[in-house]
């Protein structure tokens, strides 16, 4: 049996693969431990992303559970602390800017956000629920994960689990956990060039 999504009410104006609308970010999350193999799968996929060069700029760093839990938990912003401790992991994402020979890598942020994408779509794939947050300490994150301040730059992090119900969350962030929409297509995308208002061509 199929169970829809009350949460999820995505209409497209075009074609696509339903995976695109399916996945979405909740911030409820069941308490439910993650595996060792659903772990593998999700950074299998993460490091078949694109990049410039096949440099492969990403770095994940992840913690499941323990004192390397709470470590990991402690660089979550206040908002972010009322409900992503409770997801089964969270991974702190780092892109890296300098080459070996000391240049610099420009699309780095760019590359491990293709990254983020692929593991993302894989976790919806496999029933997993991921939300990405900036609102961590960028600078305490390198010290949380043993990660060096002069080679790579700090993201964001990400939490993964199995998605839970408005039962799991603060009564105050169960109304607005809903899956967003976009803008339009024509806001977003132009032929020929950029206007500064939406493209009405066909």
């Amino acid at each position: 049996m199929v169970v829809r999504d009350l949460k999820n009410t995505r209409r497209t104006g075009a074609s696509i693969e339903p995976m695109f609308t399916e996945r979405w970010s909740s911030k409820s999350f069941a308490e439910v431990p993650i595996t060792a193999d659903q772990i593998a799968s999700l950074f299998e996929a993460a490091h078949w992303a694109p990049s410039a060069g096949n440099r492969q700029p990403w770095l994940f760093v992840y913690s499941t559970n323990g004192p390397d839990r709470e470590r990991f938990n402690s660089v979550l912003n206040e908002d972010n602390s009322r409900w992503a401790p409770k997801a089964a992991m969270l991974v702190l994402v780092f892109a890296r800017t300098v080459r070996d020979n000391g240049g610099k890598i420009r699309t780095a942020q760019f590359d491990t956000g293709a990254a983020w994408m692929s593991l993302a779509l894989q976790a919806n794939r496999m029933g997993l629920n991921t939300r990405a947050m900036g609102g961590i300490d960028l600078d305490a994150a390198y010290d949380v994960a043993g990660v060096p301040r002069d080679t790579f730059e700090s993201v964001c992090a990400i939490a993964v689990g199995t998605r839970g119900t408005d039962d799991n969350l603060e009564s105050t962030l169960a109304g607005e956990n809903l899956a967003n929409n976009r803008k339009p297509v024509n806001e977003i995308a132009f032929q020929g060039a950029y206007t500064g208002r939406p493209n009405n061509s066909s």
